[in-house]
């Protein structure tokens, strides 16, 4: 083995972070596989969205109307600047919901996007994972 090789025990821990438009939400969950544990989530609200009669087109343009609106709130309430936990209380208070249940959904609705393949995982869309190397 190479001194340089790095191996899974290597890994602390994994931080992820869910964008859209190139705008991330910024908290951070310490859980392990979380994003293998939000698509999972994701491709069950689809599946239980097709049972109660939304068709995949449907629920395409529902998850991506809803992100377009809160990635629009979360710049406007940013007016430009960082996101910050008093910019995500003001757009959780305009969506009437609280912190959890918007970034959860924030996060469930990305994922699903992803399943359905509206948008790609890429620079501006999708899921980052980074590692921290102890």
């Amino acid at each position: 083995m190479n001194s340089f090789d790095i191996h899974p025990e290597h890994f602390k821990n994994k931080s992820v972070t869910f964008y859209y438009k190139g705008t991330a939400h910024p908290v951070v969950y310490d859980v392990p596989d979380f994003d293998i544990y939000m698509m999972k989530m994701a491709n069950e609200m689809i599946v239980d969205g097709i049972k109660i009669g939304e068709s995949i087109e449907e629920q395409k343009i529902h998850y991506k109307e809803q992100l377009d609106y809160w990635e629009k709130t979360i710049c406007e309430q940013a007016s430009g600047g960082e996101i910050t936990e008093d910019v995500l209380e003001r757009v959780a208070n305009i969506l009437e919901m609280s912190k959890d249940s918007f970034y959860n959904l924030w996060c469930l609705n990305i994922c699903a996007l992803l399943k359905l393949k509206v948008i790609n995982d890429d620079n501006n869309n999708g899921i980052l994972c980074a590692y921290i190397i102890i």
